[in-house]
């Protein structure tokens, strides 16, 4: 396996951190249990993200892909726990949470137990 053909290029921390808290944005955004976790990290993801966009124009860090969809992703969440404030229903994971509940017990019930 051959090194990358820059040794002192490195991706922005700015730019994976928000896509990470992006993801967990848009992945929080259809429950409404969660609707507070969705709105803080999607806000810290869109500043990150904007930090990550200066950052990321310098020849030396990578990341430019990371970036966007992070910001992306917190915007489609923040538009979602927004819409649910105006009266829209938007909670369309709470029917599924039945579902995931089971699977966490049958996958608890394969832990071997102390």
């Amino acid at each position: 396996m051959e090194g990358s053909p820059d040794p002192h290029a490195h991706t922005s921390a700015a730019a994976e951190t928000s896509f990470l808290l992006g993801l967990v944005a848009a992945a929080s955004a259809p429950f409404s249990v969660m609707h507070a976790v969705a709105l803080v990290t999607g806000a810290a993801a869109i500043l990150l993200g904007l930090v990550g966009l200066i950052r990321t124009s310098r020849p030396d860090l990578a990341g430019t892909a990371l970036t966007p969809a992070g910001l992306m992703l917190a915007v489609v969440a923040l538009i979602t726990v927004g819409l649910r404030y105006l009266g829209v229903d938007t909670a369309y994971g709470d029917d599924a949470l039945p579902t995931i509940r089971s699977w966490l017990d049958t996958l608890n019930g394969r832990l071997p137990r102390p």
